[in-house]
């Protein structure tokens, strides 16, 4: 597995290799070890998104064989045993960006199947991030249906990303596809 990515991407059923082809153009993508799931990392992130946006306005053919983009801007690894706190030292940075704000804590897990629960770790990330805010006499709600920016935190195997998406930005760059 790659070390260090900021990008995970997603190909539609057996198109992982033209995905690959296609995105190598803008960084370094590799397999992930999970099937059509690729890491990646690239210099200037907005500098990718508007060029994957560029391309879905005036040749959407090309990208059919694309699932979706999820930029992310940090990572750690981790083992079972050390997940939620390392994943609460991860979204940190974030903290306070979420300030009056609706958010939620999204984990999307590869690998680990049974020893770590996605759901369990978003509604623990969720109450950390509302207690810090709160500490600092910051409000924010946490709200799935009508967010303004969402925590993404995706799993493969041993390894972590983390992002921070706005709303906005999945308005902008419909690539961005995380629920």
């Amino acid at each position: 597995m790659m070390e260090k990515w900021n990008i995970l991407a997603t190909a539609q059923k057996r198109q992982e290799r033209y995905v690959l082809r296609l995105l190598n153009n803008y960084g370094e993508f590799r397999r992930s070890g999970y099937r059509d799931v690729i890491l990646g990392y690239v210099a200037d992130v907005p500098i990718f998104l508007e060029a994957l946006e560029s391309i879905r306005r005036e040749a959407p053919g090309k990208l059919k064989s694309l699932g979706q983009i999820v930029p992310l801007e940090r990572n750690f690894q981790f083992d079972v045993a050390d997940f939620r706190d390392k994943a609460k030292e991860a979204v940190s940075p974030s903290i306070d960006q979420l300030e009056n704000s609706r958010f939620f804590v999204r984990v999307v897990r590869r690998g680990h199947k049974g020893e770590l629960s996605g759901m369990e770790t978003e509604k623990e990330l969720d109450g950390f991030i509302l207690e810090s805010l709160e500490k600092k006499g910051k409000p924010a709600t946490v709200n799935i249906e009508e967010f303004e920016k969402m925590i993404i935190i995706e799993t493969v195997e041993n390894g972590a990303g983390v992002g921070l998406i706005t709303k906005e930005m999945k308005e902008k760059y419909p690539l961005i596809k995380v629920k």
